[in-house]
């Protein structure tokens, strides 16, 4: 079984050859990686050229495009029978590829998602949202988090790619969930917790506020043009919504007495608890089996204990504009949401056609 791994890359001098050098020492020898730069400014084309003796083909395209537009440019030269992608700025396992392999060896499986975690988790922001992401995706096994292919760790096989279209560039921020929806529909899609790789993550409150606004704004749009067929996708949204409803309810009624007011006041104190306090313990829990150092800890867990909300509101509100004013305009882009058209070129030691 033969892999190409994909690496799209917009600006990434800062972390590009890390992730690389970790690429490089994957134990498994079936394999081709290619790295597409998406018209960067910076050095990150020449950087990648460096790696190019140790099998690392590039794939420069003349305009940005985003991640989509550029996972497709390095799936036209791919020649593997399984398509990886990952980010730049991600550092792989040394047996990444083999946790992948007998997955694809049972029957019927065309995509497999992986675990990820944050590699800056000295930052406390960092830290506390990959442990959310290890409670809902590792102990909750994505039971409120359908969609089980994300970009950073994603193996597919390539026919069955092929069959659906490519990556949808014409879908920003919610490009992996909606491919792992069309995937569902020609065979399993699967999740593997254990094969986990190491990202970064947002380590400041905009940074986070921006993540989850700008999905949730991606799957109002996918709401919009179609209803998902998904309902787990409602079940966050809605809990947060009843929230904020009830607490509204609560304070409108207290005027009228503890008899009217005691139903919405305890609906709320219990989703307060299942969107907060309940992260804190199962938090401590994951961080003892991480081994994360005590000052990291203590700074993280009164972080834990706000952040689900803070994640939820913004992709509630992200989603409800998206569904009612639905244009992608209304909002300043960023790379992976930019959508043009840009021609591609294959340099490197070896050309793949």
């Amino acid at each position: 079984m033969k892999f190409s791994i994909l690496v799209p890359a917009y600006n990434e001098e800062q972390s590009i050859s890390s992730c690389l050098h970790a690429l490089s020492l994957l134990s498994y020898g079936n394999k081709e990686v290619f790295v597409v730069d998406d018209a960067s400014t910076d050095r990150t084309p020449q950087l990648v050229e460096k790696f190019s003796d140790k099998g690392v083909v590039l794939v420069k395209r003349e305009k940005n495009g985003g991640r989509a537009a550029a996972l497709n440019s390095g799936l036209q030269s791919a020649t593997g029978d399984v398509i990886i992608t990952t980010d730049a700025d991600t550092i792989v396992p040394v047996d990444w590829l083999q946790r992948f392999k007998p997955c694809f060896e049972q029957q019927d499986v065309v995509a497999v998602g992986g675990a990820y975690q944050a590699s800056n988790r000295d930052k406390p922001l960092a830290n506390a949202t990959s442990i959310l992401d290890h409670i809902l995706n590792g102990i909750l096994k994505k039971a409120l988090v359908p969609n089980k292919l994300s970009g950073v760790n994603s193996a597919i096989r390539r026919d069955a790619l092929l069959d659906v279209g490519g990556f949808n560039e014409n879908s920003w921020w919610s490009e992996d969930s909606e491919l792992g929806w069309k995937l569902s529909r020609r065979g399993k899609v699967i999740y593997d917790a254990n094969n986990l790789v190491r990202t970064q993550y947002p380590d400041t409150w905009s940074g986070i506020w921006r993540r989850k606004f700008y999905w949730g704004y991606a799957m109002g749009l996918q709401f919009r043009e179609q209803m998902s067929p998904h309902l787990k996708l409602w079940i966050r949204p809605m809990t947060f919504i009843t929230l904020f409803v009830s607490l509204l309810v609560f304070l409108a009624t207290i005027p009228y007495g503890i008899r009217v007011s005691y139903i919405p006041g305890s609906l709320f104190l219990l989703l307060f608890s299942l969107l907060t306090l309940i992260y804190v313990p199962i938090g401590v829990i994951v961080m003892v089996r991480n081994g994360d150092s005590s000052g990291t800890s203590l700074k993280t867990l009164p972080v834990l204990a706000i952040l689900p909300l803070v994640r939820e509101f913004a992709y509630v509100y992200g989603m409800c504009l998206g569904y009612y004013r639905g244009r992608r305009g209304l909002i300043k882009p960023s790379w992976k949401e930019r959508v043009n058209d840009g021609d591609a070129e294959v340099t490197g030691k070896k050309q793949y056609g």
